[in-house]
């Protein structure tokens, strides 16, 4: 089985190609301009330098989210068009699932977040289960660093923070007792971790055509936000 993973989530645009029980081929920009046409170009490089071609695909696997939302279009826009041209389905993944995963060993309880701009932070709480796995605790929830630093305080044990959502508002949760950060190195959703997650659920056939993926909304877009508020102030004057 070979999977095209996509990762648009955050600042960093990361695309992967993998053939199962093998390292995945993988791709990474930081806040790349033209993301929609760039996007295309380095998914051939890809398989320009795997040797593998999409016709050999099994199905695309995509972050939908949450995230940044002009960014998670650009990714599953592309995985819908190749999975739809191609005839395959689509494995949708989290981002917050993803950054979780990369700590799947640890014993405390993990805290993942990503940025979601206008002051929040997309967020969730996992716990490690039997089996090498990570068990998610709560609902996906955006909030301020302030009310999600009170959230993890109010859990009274040791909590592993790990997204480059807490390291933007590190000021603010470094205050916390009983926590730890994750570090840098695994800040943003991982390709090869998406792909850890994305195999198992490809196996068990947990397809989604690709019709019907969207991106996990917590909140109402940026756009659509913005738009009223301009609105607004239109109306206003």
């Amino acid at each position: 089985m070979i999977l095209l993973g996509i990762d648009t989530a955050t600042e960093m645009t990361s695309l992967g190609l993998c053939r199962y029980g093998e390292p995945p081929w993988t791709v990474s920009l930081a806040n790349p301009k033209h993301q929609l046409e760039l996007i295309g170009v380095m998914a051939e490089q890809l398989f320009e330098n795997s040797g593998m071609t999409s016709s050999q695909l099994s199905a695309v696997a995509v972050d939908v989210g949450p995230g940044l939302f002009t960014g998670l279009r650009v990714g599953i826009s592309f995985a819908k068009s190749l999975a739809g041209a191609l005839g395959i389905p689509i494995v949708p993944v989290t981002s917050l699932d993803i950054l979780a995963f990369s700590q799947r060993n640890c014993p405390k309880t993990v805290v993942s977040a990503v940025d979601a701009r206008r002051g929040e932070v997309f967020y969730a709480t996992y716990r490690k289960v039997p089996g090498g796995g990570i068990a998610r605790l709560s609902d996906y929830a955006a909030g301020s660093p302030e009310a999600v630093a009170t959230e993890i305080e109010s859990l009274g044990e040791p909590v592993l923070m790990v997204g480059q959502g807490f390291l933007r508002y590190k000021d603010t949760f470094s205050t916390l007792s009983q926590v730890h950060f994750a570090g840098s190195a695994v800040a943003y959703p991982l390709i090869h971790m998406l792909f850890e997650i994305a195999f198992p659920l490809a196996f068990s056939e947990e397809f989604v055509p690709a019709e019907a993926v969207d991106v996990v909304y917590i909140r109402d877009a940026d756009a659509r936000v913005n738009f009223e508020v301009r609105q607004a102030l239109r109306k206003d004057r």
